[in-house]
């Protein structure tokens, strides 16, 4: 029987692909938009509350990343061996993470009209949970960059 395109990556990345950032994407999702849902607070604490449109790049940015998350599984589950799709996969991943930093950014800047983007990046305001949302995908996009590296092994194929 023949591997998948899964099957191609070293045993940390293949682990982190297929089932941890899975989960944790998931997961941050139900936390941040079901239980906290720490935008709108954001828009509810803000001088002059931000209006729908200014919601929409964020759920946007959130949805393109579960939708290329879930897509990406399914192919690299269910497709046979092929290494460029695999780098490919990786790559808009790592762009996910980008789209995320920029509409966490944008929402911020938005909340505070008057600094704008100073007040997006003005660490020194930022909650625990502002934290958590700038630092997840440091941590996962220095994955994706040591994954194709190679720092944790060649991807075969």
């Amino acid at each position: 029987m023949t591997g998948t395109t899964a099957s191609l990556l070293p045993t940390f990345p293949r682990i982190f692909f297929l089932y941890l950032e899975p989960v944790a994407i998931a997961y941050g999702m139900y936390a941040n938009y079901a239980q906290a849902k720490p935008l709108l607070a954001l828009s509810a604490r803000s001088p002059t509350p931000l209006e729908v449109p200014a919601l929409f790049l964020p759920s946007v940015a959130c949805q393109f990343l579960l939708t290329t998350m879930l897509y990406g599984l399914a192919v690299l589950l269910s497709s046979p061996p092929n290494g460029r799709l695999l780098r490919l996969h990786i790559g808009i991943l790592a762009l996910a993470d980008l789209t995320h930093w920029y509409g966490l950014f944008s929402t911020m800047a938005q909340a505070d009209p008057q600094r704008g983007w100073g007040a997006a990046l003005d660490a020194g305001t930022w909650s625990a949970d502002v934290w958590n949302l700038v630092f997840y995908p440091v941590a996962t996009l220095s994955i994706k960059i040591a994954t194709l590296a190679g720092w944790f092994g060649e991807i075969r194929g």
